[in-house]
């Protein structure tokens, strides 16, 4: 797996069990990055870990399989994945405009707009 994965849904993460201090709600939304950090470690009667940072954020640990279901149900992207849906909106706005359809180009375009924002060699770019 890749060492940045983009949020495109909000999910919450809670970190640590409610009995220590250490316990946490962490919130990510659409546009955050989570930095995979270190090598996996496994806990005893847990699971498997991994150090992880949301955008400049402090590091924690995260559950693997909580990453994997949040991959898998596609509330988390590599950047390889967004580039992909970047180019697929990309042929469909071509499509669009080709077939004269408004609703799909503006559609489309909208998405299109919405991952470049999110991208992370773009979020330099956005800063500015």
């Amino acid at each position: 797996m890749e060492n940045t994965l983009t949020v495109l849904q909000t999910f919450t993460y809670e970190k640590g069990n409610q009995d220590c201090t250490c316990h946490e709600i962490v919130e990510f939304v659409q546009g955050d990055h989570l930095h995979i950090l270190e090598d996996p470690f496994y806990v005893d009667h847990a699971g498997w870990y991994i150090a992880v940072r949301k955008n400049d954020a402090d590091p924690f640990y995260m559950s693997i399989p909580f990453i994997d279901e949040k991959y898998e149900d596609r509330s988390l992207y590599t950047e390889m994945d967004l580039e992909l849906a970047v180019l697929v909106h990309q042929h469909q706005i071509d499509q669009a405009l080709v077939s004269k359809n408004k609703s799909e180009f503006l559609y489309h375009k909208k998405e299109l707009d919405r991952l470049m924002m999110m991208h992370p060699r773009d979020m330099l770019s956005n800063k500015l």
